[in-house]
């Protein structure tokens, strides 16, 4: 991830970021990273980890279908119901 990524979860230290889309979330992972469970709803898995911030804090992140490869709505309601609970 570019140095930029960090300094902007290290100054705004959000508690999750989503993203939009696989293409980016496979170019995330990098250094502070660590793998987190998957989020499972009607048998399909969903990656998730977080990212350390300087200050120990970690940021749950997880990603979401881009809607222009298909995206339904109460299906992602769901995972992210539970990535927001847990």
């Amino acid at each position: 991830m570019p140095t930029e990524a960090y300094e902007a979860l290290d100054k705004y230290q959000p508690e999750y970021v989503v993203v939009w889309g696989k293409r980016l979330w496979d170019k995330m992972p990098g250094e502070r990273w660590q793998d987190g469970e998957p989020i499972v709803v009607d048998g399909c898995s969903t990656a998730t980890g977080a990212y350390l911030l300087n200050n120990g804090r970690r940021v749950k992140t997880m990603a979401v279908n881009h809607p222009s490869v298909g995206y339904s709505w109460d299906y992602w309601y769901r995972v992210l119901e539970k990535f927001f609970l847990h």
